[in-house]
């Protein structure tokens, strides 16, 4: 019986995670910044740092990425799967099972471990890097920051948390070795444009992940409120949070992705001396197995996007010896459908097309007759509308068009 009993946990955990990260990885469409991550994953070596100075991101998850070769946006978030499974299994070596339990289940986790992004990644390294500093291995637990700050900026919050527990000068150094490493991250940095942040906001992000219905939301809630209690982990927690909001870089359950080992190993410490632990530990696991639920069948029932429609419309009606010509948003949307002839309008769009290039004044449209493809209201009709005699609609929906202009 013993023997089989921790073969039943393996069974359990398995069940667990890929149970919930499996669905959701298929159904759940490609969004936009996993697009713009095949993008910058596919260019040479010696081409993705000088991309990122327009971005607003470290290199070390697209590195890896193009290690890789080129894979698709699934075959990327299989990365990100194997990252948070390393999470899981760490946690589990801990002997630490309520930790691995909720982390488990744990909604933000679950989402990034089937993105195509590098929260699950720099989640994996903080995960190593605060079992370290458990073992006392302060070293160990710089390296692994230092990983965690070029997969993801986020990374770099955590830094303060070295130097936890009693006074050693030995955690000092290690403080010291992981600032000296990331220099040149810290010089990337600086080299990026503010503007590249400006999306990061206090805001559910609804297109990632389904808002919690109330009553799931209050029995959370309520759970978490009566388990907390304040210990090592709480403040592993509760240091980086804090310098998330002042810094203004929060963003709702990408931050939750990437801290879910220490918060998991917080609420697990907590219940270790609460005498509801038992009906607390099912409110809250039970609470996250609905959002997640209700997630992966929202994700599942969504319609493509507009742009994606636009760009999916490309991809089945025009031949690929046609030349195809693509504004803002949709010229990233329908590179990455494969039309083998496109070019970028403005040619800016294309240096960066996570980013929107508006035309500059005495811009001329491309020569001869294209299809063009951007919103329905793009700047862009201007400069065609003075240019051309004929915009032609082919197609069109509430934000986006593809046109004839000739």
């Amino acid at each position: 019986m013993s023997v089989r009993r921790p073969a039943l946990i393996l069974l359990l955990f398995a069940l667990l995670f890929f149970g919930t990260r499996i669905p959701l990885l298929i159904v759940r469409a490609p969004f936009f910044d996993e697009l713009f991550t095949r993008w910058i994953s596919a260019k040479p070596f010696t081409g993705i740092v000088p991309a990122l100075r327009l971005d607003s991101g470290p290199p070390l998850y697209y590195f890896v990425v193009r290690m890789i070769g080129d894979p698709s946006v699934a075959a990327t978030r299989i990365l990100s799967l194997f990252c948070g499974a390393i999470s899981l299994v760490l946690i589990l070596r801990s002997k630490n099972v309520i930790a691995a339990l909720l982390l488990a289940v744990f909604p933000p986790a679950i989402l990034f471990a089937a993105d195509a992004r590098a929260y699950a990644m720099c989640a994996m390294f903080v995960t190593i890097a605060v079992l370290a500093i458990d073992d006392d291995r302060p070293f160990v637990a710089a390296l692994a920051l230092v990983a965690a700050a070029y997969s993801h900026y986020y990374g770099v919050l955590f830094f303060p948390i070295l130097l936890l527990g009693r006074y050693d000068r030995r955690r000092w150094y290690a403080l010291a070795m992981a600032v000296f490493l990331f220099i040149p991250g810290l010089l990337l940095a600086l080299h990026q444009p503010a503007e590249a942040r400006a999306w990061m906001k206090v805001a559910w992000p609804e297109v990632l992940f389904i808002r919690p219905p109330i009553a799931i939301a209050i029995i959370g809630a309520i759970a978490v409120a009566m388990s907390i209690r304040v210990n090592r982990y709480a403040i592993m927690v509760l240091i980086p949070l804090i310098l998330a909001i002042v810094l203004r870089v929060y963003v709702p359950l990408r931050f939750e992705a990437v801290i879910a080992a220490p918060l998991a190993l917080w609420f697990a410490e907590s219940l270790k001396t609460n005498r509801f632990r038992v009906p607390l530990t099912v409110a809250i696991v039970g609470a996250c197995v609905v959002w997640t639920t209700l997630g992966i069948v929202d994700h599942a029932a969504r319609t493509p996007d507009s742009y994606r429609q636009a760009a999916t419309w490309v991809a089945n009606n025009i031949p690929a010896n046609e030349n195809v010509v693509a504004s803002g948003y949709c010229y990233l949307e329908t590179m990455m459908n494969g039309h083998p002839r496109i070019a970028a309008f403005p040619i800016e769009q294309g240096m960066h097309p996570g980013w929107r290039a508006l035309p500059t004044a005495g811009l001329r449209s491309p020569a001869g007759a294209f299809f063009w493809t951007g919103e329905c209201r793009a700047p862009e009709l201007r400069v065609f509308r003075r240019d051309r005699r004929i915009i032609e609609p082919l197609f069109i929906n509430d934000r986006a068009m593809v046109a004839l202009v000739r």
